[in-house]
């Protein structure tokens, strides 16, 4: 129990305490079990001492001096330890749920299988901390600092730890699903088995983090920095990923089934979706038939305006329920420009090209002659078709007069019936062709 004499005295008031503090130095407080809920101690200077199995429940510890003190399985339900000093306590097994720990520092601080569900801790340093099997479930940790902390078989899930600071943090096994990790860092972490399931990870950076065999199934990552990361034995299965930065990233055996389905590994974040519907026929099937029916290359130039044409012919055919492509990126590695227009070519129903600008020459000549859809042709008035356009005009699948506009309002009224319309009527004319061949065939 509590050494009486030291309870009489924090009951008389901080300032009395502290005062008694200063005058014994050499004293450590023993306040072990005492009931100290709702109370308010803030400013106590309680460095080394002794609360453990504490009730502090309620109390107002705001910008205490808990270092190095001991509070093992105490009770700290509610409390505000806003600014608290809790460097190297023991707080292992406490109940911290719902506390305030904003700007507090735990830096060394020992929480093995502390309770803080529902805590908030904004700008908290918990740098080196032990927070080994600690509960953070559905915490408000934003900005928070975990330097060189160990959460192995943490459990975070629904915490907010949006640009929380892991360097070097021990999170193996930890459970941090449905997590918002938007921006925090995790450069040289170990996430090794952590559930990562449904976590928000856009503009988190894993840079030379070791991810091994983390479960990232159906996970939002959306500029994701895994540079020089180890994502091997990864389950990714649902998961989404766009503009994510791959340099030296070690992805192997990469999930992408569902966790009652057998393993289908890949070596590739990026490719990973391609294969899974490879695999599943229907999906792929559906994929083409909606590129087939809907997709509408846009082919011109980027110059001078150019770009800003194509864009807002996109946007109009977006309206009309067409999945619009405009060829605009850079060329993939161990393809060239020719190769890649090809393929989108094969997967629209139709193709726009702008002949306004000198971007177009080289792709009509190697596509037309290949694919029998149609080519609607247009041109900025005031300007001239490439000089050899002529031969191109010879397919009839090349649709005749060529499209001439003023500006892009005017072009945007042409499309639906000078654009959309002929090359409707051209599919058409085409599909019963071919179904009169077919119909031959039987």
């Amino acid at each position: 129990m509590a050494n009486q004499n030291h309870l009489d005295i924090i009951k008389q008031g901080v300032n009395v305490w502290n005062k008694w503090r200063d005058d014994n130095k050499d004293i450590k407080p023993d306040l072990n079990h005492s009931e100290l809920c709702n109370q308010i101690l803030s400013g106590a200077n309680f460095n080394a001492s002794n609360l453990n199995g504490s009730n502090l429940d309620g109390a107002d510890l705001s910008g205490v001096n808990l270092k190095g003190a001991f509070l093992n399985e105490t009770m700290l339900r509610k409390t505000i330890l806003m600014d608290a000093n809790l460097e190297k306590a023991n707080l292992n097994k406490a109940i911290l749920k719902d506390v305030d720990l904003r700007r507090a520092k735990l830096t060394g601080a020992q929480l093995n299988g502390a309770n803080l569900n529902d805590s908030i801790s904004h700008d908290a340093d918990f740098s080196r901390a032990s927070l080994c099997k600690t509960f953070l479930q559905g915490a408000n940790l934003r900005d928070t600092v975990f330097l060189d902390a160990n959460l192995t078989l943490a459990t975070l899930s629904d915490a907010n730890l949006q640009n929380a600071n892991f360097t070097n943090a021990n999170l193996s096994w930890a459970d941090l699903f449905r997590t918002k990790l938007n921006g925090t860092i995790f450069n040289h972490a170990k996430l090794e088995g952590a559930n990562l399931r449904e976590a928000n990870l856009i503009g988190a950076n894993f840079k030379e983090a070791s991810l091994y065999d983390v479960n990232l199934r159906y996970a939002q990552m959306a500029d994701t920095n895994f540079e020089d990361a180890n994502l091997t034995g990864c389950k990714i299965f649902g998961s989404s990923a766009w503009g994510l930065r791959l340099k030296g990233t070690v992805q192997n055996n990469l999930s992408i089934s569902k966790q009652d389905q057998p393993a289908v590994c890949v070596d590739s974040l990026e490719v990973a979706q391609f294969i899974y519907l490879l695999l599943r026929h229907e999906n792929l099937k559906n994929v083409f038939n909606s590129m087939t029916q809907k997709g509408v290359l846009i082919l011109g130039r980027f110059g001078g305006g150019g770009i800003e044409t194509l864009r807002a012919c996109a946007a109009k055919l977006r309206e009309m329920k067409y999945l619009p492509m405009i060829f605009d990126f850079e060329r993939p590695r161990d393809r060239n420009y020719t190769e890649t227009v090809k393929t989108l070519v094969g997967l629209s129903r139709f193709v726009i090209t702008d002949l306004s600008g000198p971007s177009v020459p080289n792709e009509l000549a190697t596509t037309v002659p290949f694919f029998k859809i149609p080519f609607v042709p247009i041109l900025e008035e005031g300007k001239r078709e490439y000089s050899m356009f002529v031969d191109i005009m010879e397919y009839d699948w090349v649709l005749k007069p060529i499209v001439k506009f003023k500006t892009i309002e005017s072009l945007i009224e042409l499309l639906p019936l000078k654009i959309v319309k002929p090359a409707e009527k051209r599919i058409e004319k085409r599909q019963k062709i071919l179904d009169e061949l077919i119909g031959r065939g039987d």
